[in-house]
Parts: C-alpha cells; sequence; structure tokens
C-alpha cells in the first residue's frame, strides 16, 4: 500500500496572486470560446485556385503551403507536448489557477490544429504529412518539433521536486516564450498582413484572427509563470535567459527562409524586428533582463499591461 501523502495547499497565500491572474486568463478562454467548425471557407476554395493560377511566377501558393505546414507543424507539435506542462505545474504547486488554463490551452492547441488540417484538407486538397515533410525542416523541425518534445519529455520523467522548477522554467521558456511569443505570433501577424492587404482567403484570415487571440493568452501565461517561478527562486532567470539565447538562431532561420523567394509573400525584415521584439517584451514583463534588474522594468504593472494586451 502506497504511503500517504502530506495534503498541501494548492494556493497557498504568497501564491494568491500569481493564481488569480492565472484564473483570469482561464474565464477569458470560457468567454471567448470558438469552434474551427464554423469558419466558413467556402471563398477560400476559390479563391486558393486563384493564387495557383495567377501568381505562379511570385510563388506565393508556395509560400503559402510552406506557411501553412509551418502553422500545422507547430500546433500539432504543442498540442502534443501540453500535457506534460500541466503535470508539472500540478507537481510544483503553481496553484489550481494555472492548472485550470493550461488545461484550458491545451483544448485550444487542439482546436488550432484541428483548424490547420481541416484547411489543408479542404481548401489545399493536401495531405498535411506530406506537405511538413517537404516544408518544415532543419530550424523549424529542430525548435517546433524536436526541442520542445525533449523539454516536454524531460518535465513528464522529473520527479526531484528540487531540480523540477529548472526544467519547468525552461519549458515555459521554451513553449510560451519562444515557440508562441516569438515564432507563432510572428508568423500570424505576417501571414494575416499579407493576406489582408491583398483581401485574400477570408476563411484563413478568420482563423489567424482566433487563432491569435489565443496565442495571446497563452504568451501572457507564460510571463506569469516565469515572473511566479523566479519570484520563489531568483537563480531560475539565468534558466529563462539561456533558453531564448540557445533557440534564437532556429527562430530567425525560420522567418528569414522566406526571404529566399524573389518575390516574398511577407514582410521578412519587419518579421524579424517583430520576433526580436516579442522576445524584449516578454522578458522585460517577466521582470528579467538588463532593465528588469536595474530597476526600470519589469514590474507588476509591466507584466499586467502586456498580459491584457496580449489575452484581449
Amino acid at each position: 500500500m502506497p504511503a500517504a501523502r502530506t495534503p498541501v495547499a494548492l494556493t497557498p497565500a504568497s501564491d494568491a496572486t500569481f493564481t488569480a491572474k492565472y484564473v483570469d486568463l482561464y474565464q477569458k478562454a470560457k468567454r471567448l470560446a470558438w469552434d474551427p467548425a464554423d469558419v466558413d471557407l467556402s471563398r477560400d476554395r476559390a479563391g486558393w485556385a486563384a493564387i495557383r493560377r495567377d501568381h505562379a511566377p511570385e510563388q506565393y501558393a508556395e509560400q503559402l503551403e510552406r506557411l501553412l505546414a509551418l502553422f500545422h507543424a507547430g500546433e500539432e507539435s504543442v498540442t502534443r507536448t501540453l500535457s506534460a506542462y500541466a503535470g508539472a505545474a500540478a507537481r510544483a504547486e503553481l496553484g489550481v489557477g494555472a492548472e485550470l488554463h493550461l488545461a484550458a490551452q491545451l483544448f485550444e492547441e487542439a482546436k488550432h490544429y484541428e483548424f490547420f488540417e481541416r484547411y489543408l484538407g479542404e481548401v489545399l486538397g493536401v495531405d498535411a504529412a506530406a506537405l511538413r515533410a517537404a516544408a518544415v525542416p532543419g530550424a523549424p523541425q529542430a525548435v517546433l518539433v524536436d526541442d520542445l518534445e525533449a523539454v516536454s519529455d524531460r518535465l513528464r520523467r522529473e520527479d526531484d521536486p528540487a531540480r523540477l522548477p529548472a526544467v519547468l522554467a525552461e519549458g515555459i521558456a521554451h513553449y510560451m516564450g519562444v515557440v508562441e511569443a516569438m515564432l507563432a505570433r510572428t508568423g500570424y501577424e505576417g501571414a494575416h498582413a499579407a493576406l489582408a492587404a491583398r483581401g485574400w482567403l477570408p476563411g484563413l484570415q478568420e482563423g489567424f484572427r482566433l487563432i491569435r487571440r489565443d496565442e495571446g493568452r497563452h504568451v501572457a501565461f507564460g510571463v506569469h509563470a516565469v515572473r511566479h517561478l523566479v519570484a520563489r527562486d531568483p537563480a531560475l532567470a539565468a534558466v529563462v535567459e539561456a533558453t531564448f539565447a540557445r533557440h534564437l538562431p532556429n527562430v530567425l532561420a525560420t522567418v528569414q527562409a522566406f526571404a529566399g523567394y524573389a518575390h516574398p509573400l511577407v514582410d521578412v525584415d519587419a518579421l524579424v524586428g517583430f520576433a526580436v521584439g516579442a522576445y524584449g517584451q516578454f522578458m522585460a514583463a517577466a521582470g528579467l533582463g538588463p532593465d528588469a534588474r536595474a530597476g526600470g522594468a519589469g514590474d507588476d504593472a509591466d507584466a499586467d499591461a502586456l498580459a491584457a494586451a496580449l489575452a484581449a
């Protein structure tokens, strides 16, 4: 018979402020729920055919296929790995609010994956696995899939309470910081702007809008969770900073790959700037970086302002 565990408080008094922030994100997720099956794709089929027919020299269809393959791969990867974070958050006693948010986030990640699976099949008429094999090589495969799976597997296996916070800080920095703040938000920003400027693919634009809104809440959770962990152990700040530094080359390589086209669909330089800016925003709001250590940034007001903007 297993030994009885000593009960622990899910929301100790010192963690109550963070619990309230996590619960607020959970409540927003409930209010802003949507169904991928409800997004109207009827006009996108004709629009996709026109892009393939009228813009072959610019390779716009090929670029869109590459973007969609990246989104599909990323959303599948984060859906498959997030359960490890929910389990680790419970073992690290981040509180019931964190667990509520992560449960809602897993549902949202699954919907994002469903949307792209549906779009690739119904509009492009392609097999997602075959498209990804050709369009998600090297750098994006590493940062979106392989490295994320590796840290998530470590989270699942880590049973030492003394080591768990460092692995969780690394995992959150990678998932909510690198993948969602720097890559996903950058990709959705650039793709939505490119389509809106041309009046193309209204169903895809609507999907992007809804997914970006969800991703904002996910990034906001990451900001609060990093602040939570670092408040408990300031040494974890170095873990977060090292995680961003390690993955930055693959983030930039993923974005800059579109510069290889003679007629890039997206503004590559602007998106590189957006990605780097997203890193700076995340770090400052999380209370990290030179300005925060000097006392000039990174207080609760910074974190709350960014979280509110992202999660609107």
